[in-house]
């Protein structure tokens, strides 16, 4: 079969399984098999697969048949024009969280320090090393420390690092910083953490793409703020007078958050919107000590 008849094929499966833009799915899954961006792939309607091509895209198609996200089947997924390996031991980087890495920058630059070689970022809960990444490239004056729990995301979040060409500017290290360190006192310029914010309850009622994320990387707990939580008792100790702090929320919690930012002493709380228009960001300063 030529190309156009796979592409009908898959899309039909897809349509009968509920995967959400069946078209859209066999287009990136055989753009992926061929070698090619997905607008030629498609102009591509005669061309025909090879034994090997048909067998790996069929088997990528029953995959996504199951809703298993298209970047865990390719392996990879897009972030700032990056190309970010991913695996089932990390979450799958998001547009959101590309816009929390933009403004992370714009928050960087604005501060004033004599010598911006001597910057250094915290993020918390590196997962692929998505924003770490991308941060040591827009600021190669910083240095970036990223924490995981995770051996295994921390490996990936490393391979990332050396495929990007900044692996000599970020120290990966297996821990959560939530613990009490004089070491780490007053050190970092931003803390920054994407951390796991969705409501226990709330997980079953996710779409079968997500919940075949980590969990570890999901739940926050019952109300969805373990984790913001701990960041927020530990990022003033951790953080430099002048210093931010910058999470990703989930939307219902702009009002709470706001509460615990301030009753830990921290000034010029913001929650800001994302591109969709819903609070996704938290941000936040330490102007005391």
């Amino acid at each position: 079969m030529n190309s156009a008849a796979w592409l009908a094929k898959a899309e039909s499966l897809l349509k009968e399984r509920g995967v959400p833009e069946p078209g859209a799915s066999a287009e990136f899954l055989l753009a992926e098999v061929l070698g090619v961006g997905r607008g030629e792939a498609v102009f591509q309607a005669t061309r025909q697969l090879t034994q090997k091509q048909a067998y790996n895209f069929w088997d990528w198609v029953k995959e996504r048949s199951r809703r298993v996200p298209l970047a865990y089947i390719i392996g990879s997924q897009p972030f700032l024009g990056l190309k970010i390996l991913v695996s089932r031991d990390c979450l799958i980087p998001r547009p959101e969280t590309e816009e929390l890495a933009l403004e992370c920058e714009r928050l960087v630059k604005s501060l004033q320090v004599p010598a911006p070689q001597h910057i250094k970022i915290l993020e918390i809960g590196t997962g692929t090393g998505c924003i770490a990444i991308v941060l040591a490239q827009l600021l190669p004056q910083a240095t970036v420390f990223a924490t995981d729990v995770s051996d295994k995301a921390l490996r990936l979040a490393e391979k990332n690092a050396v495929a990007l060409q900044v692996h000599s500017r970020i120290r990966f290290v297996r821990e959560d910083l939530f613990s009490d360190k004089p070491a780490l006192h007053g050190w970092a310029d931003l803390l920054v953490s994407n951390p796991p914010y969705i409501p226990t309850g709330d997980l079953d009622t996710l779409e079968p793409e997500v919940l075949c994320e980590p969990r570890l990387a999901l739940d926050g707990g019952k109300d969805g703020l373990d984790a913001i939580r701990a960041i927020v008792a530990a990022a003033p100790k951790m953080l430099k007078v002048g210093g931010f702090l910058a999470l990703e929320i989930e939307h219902r919690q702009g009002p709470a958050i706001m509460k615990l930012l301030r009753a830990a002493g921290f000034s010029g709380v913001l929650v800001k919107k994302d591109a969709s228009g819903h609070d996704r960001f938290a941000f936040s300063r330490k102007m005391v000590d």
